[in-house]
């Protein structure tokens, strides 16, 4: 199964040129994947890095939920979602990406979409702008 980092660029965001805004799953009612295929290491993991491998890998976007997202995104606010595959499986389970802003270190602001009543994706998405960063500055890894 192929999983995505999903990614708006607004620019002109609280005094900075541009921002991205990272599109995360923040609920699924079933993982998306199991963890047992996307790392490498899984039998290294204790109980509590295979739960939180298993949370990131969750968060990460389908194909098909990016499509959707992009639809709800242009019709309500204008902006492109972009897409960036991530190359699975990961060798180590906990170099799994954190797109969801609850990683160390992350100040900024989420975009809770799905409360918005014209909401209908099958998952619920949220995003997170980084406002820990320098100004002007895009992280693309």
């Amino acid at each position: 199964m192929d999983l995505y980092r999903a990614y708006t660029i607004r620019e002109n965001y609280q005094g900075r040129d541009s921002v991205v805004v990272d599109w995360f799953c923040e609920h699924r009612d079933a993982p998306v994947a199991g963890l047992e295929s996307m790392a490498g290491n899984l039998a290294e993991l204790d109980g509590d890095e295979k739960a939180r491998a298993q949370t990131r890998l969750d968060q990460l976007l389908t194909s098909a939920e990016i499509d959707q997202l992009a639809v709800f995104i242009r019709t309500t606010s204008g902006f492109e979602v972009k897409r960036k595959k991530i190359d699975l499986p990961l060798p180590d389970g906990r170099k799994i990406p954190d797109y969801s802003g609850r990683s160390a270190g992350a100040e900024g602001e989420y975009f809770h979409i799905h409360e918005d009543s014209r909401y209908d994706l099958p998952v619920r998405i949220t995003g997170f702008v980084d406002l820990s960063e320098s100004p002007n500055t895009v992280s693309m890894a």
